[in-house]
Formats: structure tokens, sequence, C-alpha cells
């Protein structure tokens, strides 16, 4: 029985050392193996790091060539002067008057500005009382001029009480739509 116990242990130690050795082959292994997946990482890494800076370089030479490509003629001024741009409002206001009733888009065409820019423009020039008229809602300013204003406060002072119906219907005699001849 002793020497039976003493196989069994031997046979169970001889397991235990085996199961070591396979352990310690196995945690070799994994360990390469990981050694490995790292290595194999860093190089793909290493690679699209290389290839985007390939794509950095060509695509920096292509703007280089590009830019090489425009060439500089002539060098406007964008700024105007004082007195540029006081006689630029005057022929803005004269053009208005002149023409009685304009699109706004005509008139930003004639002046070479943004429609925006021209309703803007427009909004404080009446702000201003440096012309009077209306914008209506398809895009026109009528202007009216102060002898017309004079001739419909007149109107309204002469009948009291005044529709807009009305106001409507005798402002074609009133106000003259016609352009003028500078």
């Amino acid at each position: 029985m002793k020497a039976e116990k003493k196989a069994y242990r031997q046979a169970e130690e001889q397991d235990r050392e085996e199961k070591k050795k396979r352990q310690a082959e196995l945690d070799s292994q994994r360990q390469q193996q990981e050694h490995l997946d790292k290595e194999s990482e860093r190089l793909q890494e290493e690679q699209e790091r290389q290839r985007r800076e390939e794509e950095e370089k060509k695509a920096h030479e292509e703007y280089l060539r590009m830019k090489e490509s425009f060439t500089v003629e002539e060098e406007g001024c964008s700024q105007q002067t004082e007195h540029e741009s006081q006689t630029l409002l005057q022929e803005f206001i004269e053009f208005i008057k002149c023409s009685k009733v304009v699109l706004m888009e005509d008139l930003a065409a004639q002046f070479g500005l943004r429609t925006q820019d021209v309703i803007l423009r427009v909004k404080q020039l009446l702000e201003q009382d440096l012309i009077s008229g209306v914008i209506d809602d398809r895009g026109k300013f009528i202007f009216i001029s102060q002898p017309e204003l004079d001739s419909i406060a007149k109107f309204i002072k002469q009948r009291g009480r005044v529709s807009i119906a009305e106001l409507a219907e005798c402002s074609n005699s009133l106000i003259t739509l016609t352009p003028t001849v500078s």
C-alpha cells in the first residue's frame, strides 16, 4: 500500500510538472504571439503614417503648382476716399430721384452692389430723410418728392378723413411716376 501511494504521488507529481511545463510553453507561445501582434500593429501604424505624410506632401505640392499658375496682373483698391464715396452717394440718390420707380435689382446692377445691400442703403437714406418714398412688396422703390408729399398732405387736410382707397385713387394725379430726364 505504501508503494502504491508513493507511486500514485509520483504520478501526480509528474502530472503537475508536465502541466506546469505545458502551461509555461503555452504562456511562452502566447507571449510570442502577443509580441508578434504588437509588432504587426506597430508596422501597420507606421505604414499608415507614412501613407498620410505622402498624401499630404502630394497635396501640398499640387497646391504650390496651382498657386504658381495664377498670376496677378493688377491689384484693385477697394477703399474709396471720402469725396468718392460722397459722389457715389449723390449719384445713387440722383438715380433714384430721376427714375421715380426703380427695381432694387436694377439699382443693384447699376451700382455694382448686392440687392440686399441696396435695400439696406435705401432704408438708411429714408431714415436720414435724404430721400422719401415707399418700398413695395415686389421689390420696387417709389420716390416721392417733397412737393408731391405736400400735395398729398393738402389733399388729406381738405378732405378730412380719407380712406386708403380714396388716397390710392387720387394718388395717381398727386404723384408723378414718369422718370425725369437729367
